[in-house]
């Protein structure tokens, strides 16, 4: 597996008391606390309207402008098409397809064709769970990268651990094993995986977590942001800290992507930001944004709310606030950002998932949207948008 590296592991009580060296020796961890709460609505564009829905449960919508002038877009996003779990597919949850001619007009791939009518019953999964312990449940977390030509991408994957046994299930005596793999493709549809996780946490293998809630502590690898940065693939990930779950990360060569040769380079009690879930990462320019859906808002699902970081180099973070959900949905969750040319000028979009919510609050995400913010000449800190 990757070679693990961590930098300075400090004890639990330090880390509790002390400034935050996972955000920035300069920012005192009680400032970060106090931008998570500052409201960046101001500063980004918004229609509520609805690219993707009529679907059981979708959500992480990647997306990338390609040289296509019929469909600039395209789409990758995972989940329940129809009904929970994906009955007629392996394992649960299932990574798809679609394209698009614009940010709002799409199609999903559909086997041998394409729908463009919104019914996930004509839908079909372009990666499934495998039948591996690390992956055979969940594929999802879709990060993709087109580079030279090829289509690069890391996803979430979890499966039964050792025992092949689920979490929760009679005789189980590890829980689920959590992991980033890797896959290439030429076309975006059909894709070759990496043979072995490209991060996993190997004291989870075979291990058992809290038997309650499965949490592994410093493990359950997940939910990945890739880039192809200064030469070498940049990876960003979540996983379980004393602070939630928070911002770790990877490096490998250019070359050895495809043999997961991935070192963790923060993780343990030194993540680069704590409760950071859902993590995605983008460069604009000399900076990079960071987007995820923490906690600290309320209770339940409500209270975790989008928000968004600034950094210089992706490991020094300051985080800027919050981004409230819609008005028509209790919240908004797991982000994606993209940089692309739209209406003859850059943006910054962001595409999230709305929840359902009600009583009995229901957990699912039934719509996919998208805010921007359009890219001037200095990202340091951009103006908001004109009324």
């Amino acid at each position: 597996m990757q070679r693990i590296v961590y930098l300075n592991t400090f004890a639990l009580a330090a880390m509790l008391v002390g400034a935050a060296s996972a955000y920035s020796e300069s920012i005192p961890y009680s400032v970060q606390l106090e931008s998570r709460h500052v409201n960046r609505a101001p500063f980004w564009e918004r229609s509520h309207r609805d690219v993707l829905t009529g679907f059981g449960n979708m959500y992480h919508a990647t997306l990338l402008q390609v040289n296509d002038s019929d469909y600039p877009f395209r789409m990758w996003f995972f989940g329940w098409a129809e009904a929970d779990c994906n009955p007629e597919w392996p394992g649960c949850d299932a990574i798809f397809h679609a394209r698009g001619t614009g940010l709002e007009e799409w199609e999903v791939y559909a086997g041998k064709r394409w729908d463009g009518t919104q019914d996930p019953s004509t839908w079909v999964p372009v990666l499934t769970p495998q039948d591996k312990p690390y992956d055979a449940w969940h594929n999802g977390d879709p990060s993709v990268v087109l580079h030279k030509g090829r289509y690069y991408m890391a996803y979430s994957a979890t499966g039964p651990n050792s025992d092949g046994i689920q979490f929760g299930g009679a005789g189980d005596t590890d829980g689920d094993l959590y992991c980033v793999m890797g896959a290439i493709s030429d076309d975006g549809i059909h894709w070759q995986r990496t043979d072995k996780p490209l991060v996993i946490y190997e004291p989870e293998i075979g291990a058992q977590g809290d038997p309650k809630t499965d949490a592994f502590m410093h493990g359950m690898y997940h939910r990945p942001s890739l880039l192809f940065d200064k030469g070498r693939w940049r990876l960003w990930f979540d996983y379980w800290t004393e602070r939630g779950v928070s911002m770790g990360y990877a490096e490998s060569a250019e070359e050895t992507f495809m043999e997961a040769d991935f070192r963790v380079l923060r993780a343990g009690s030194e993540p680069l930001l704590p409760e950071w879930p859902n993590p995605a990462v983008i460069k604009v320019g000399k900076h990079y944004y960071s987007f995820a859906d923490p906690a600290g808002y309320g209770e339940g699902w409500p209270g975790r709310q989008l928000a968004e970081a600034i950094s210089e180099d992706g490991l020094m973070w300051r985080i800027l606030g919050y981004l409230p959900p819609d008005p028509d949905t209790p919240a908004c969750h797991v982000p994606s950002a993209a940089l692309v040319h739209h209406d003859e000028r850059p943006w910054l979009v962001v595409f999230y998932a709305c929840q359902i919510g009600g009583k009995p609050y229901d957990y699912r995400y039934d719509r996919i949207r998208y805010m921007k913010r359009a890219i001037g000449n200095d990202e340091t800190e951009p103006k908001p948008k004109e009324e």
